[in-house]
């Protein structure tokens, strides 16, 4: 078998790795809310609609088990 030490010039995997592992611990590109996002997505009435048929599924749910 023939196993090759990867490139550190010219090739991209290295610089493709740090630059992974860089936007992961980067504090500031969080992102937005999942409700922002849907809300941004869908418009507000329609996302406060789906947030609340869920939420209402998951108590649901809860009853049943108990």
């Amino acid at each position: 078998m023939n196993i090759a030490p990867s490139p550190l010039e010219g090739g991209r995997g290295p610089g493709l790795l740090l630059e992974h592992c860089t936007a992961l611990t980067r504090v500031d590109d969080l992102r937005a809310p999942a409700f922002d996002r849907l809300e941004l997505a869908v418009g507000g009435d329609f996302a406060r609609f789906l947030v609340g048929a869920l939420a209402d599924r998951g108590r649901q749910r809860g009853r049943l088990a108990a």
